[in-house]
């Protein structure tokens, strides 16, 4: 009576065993692999989104000079030329503007805000700008925070009441910047096997260039700026 395996037959079980366990590990890398790119690509699409809602709300706000609190509402005068200014850097803008928030308590309505680069990331300075007697802002220091790595560009172009568009936020006599048109473009903090195009065209025409390997995200967005409108 037979007893046991061959050799034979524990070699090929073996084999088929080696195979079926090859077989679900590459399964289970592709899939870990597959994830780790969503999760990247997802987080990227999140900090560019993070970044145009924060621009989007500060230049919504620029200009804006009244503080209400209940009862209680008080005017401030904002710097004369400089509630928006703003130089073309290319795909890189920097960007700064003056704005009352009822948000905040009284002594610190005012604030100056402004957006600069370093490298690829983005950088913000929210300082309070409200004195201590008077009602003028005043212009404090600057002092940058990083709000996020990984962005290429903060493309700004100007829509004057005039039917012009600009780089920067002059207008010219008898025009204001009435909307911005913004553009946000970022790439992933981690390599990926899907990268993006190679290259991005912003709002204004420059090209950027998405890292090798990298996945890119581009948002474009029309920004109203309705308290920039000269008061009648």
């Amino acid at each position: 009576m037979r007893k046991g395996l061959t050799l034979v037959e524990v070699l090929v079980a073996m084999g088929l065993l080696v195979v079926l366990l090859g077989v679900a590990v590459r399964y289970f890398a592709s899939t870990a692999e597959l994830s780790r790119e969503t999760q990247a690509k997802s987080e990227l699409q999140d900090r560019v989104r993070m970044v145009m809602q924060v621009v989007s709300g500060d230049l919504q706000m620029a200009g804006a000079r009244y503080w209400n609190s209940g009862t209680q509402n008080r005017a401030f005068v904002l710097p004369a030329g400089k509630v928006l200014t703003g130089t073309n850097g290319g795909a890189k803008d920097t960007l700064g503007l003056y704005y009352v928030t009822s948000l905040r308590a009284q002594g610190q309505a005012c604030r100056r805000v402004a957006y600069g680069f370093q490298g690829d990331t983005l950088r913000r300075s929210d300082v309070n700008a409200t004195p201590t007697s008077g009602s003028d802002c005043t212009e404090p220091p600057t002092a940058f925070q990083p709000l996020a790595d990984g962005i290429l560009a903060l493309d700004i172009r100007y829509l004057c009441s005039d039917g012009t568009q600009k780089d920067t936020p002059d207008c010219g006599t008898g025009a204001y910047p009435r909307s911005t048109l913004v553009e946000v473009v970022g790439y992933s903090l981690t390599p990926v096997r899907s990268p993006g195009p190679a290259t991005l065209t912003t709002v204004s025409g420059e090209q950027v260039s998405c890292p090798q390997g990298r996945a890119c995200y581009a948002l474009r967005q029309e920004v109203l700026m309705p308290n920039l409108k000269p008061l009648p």
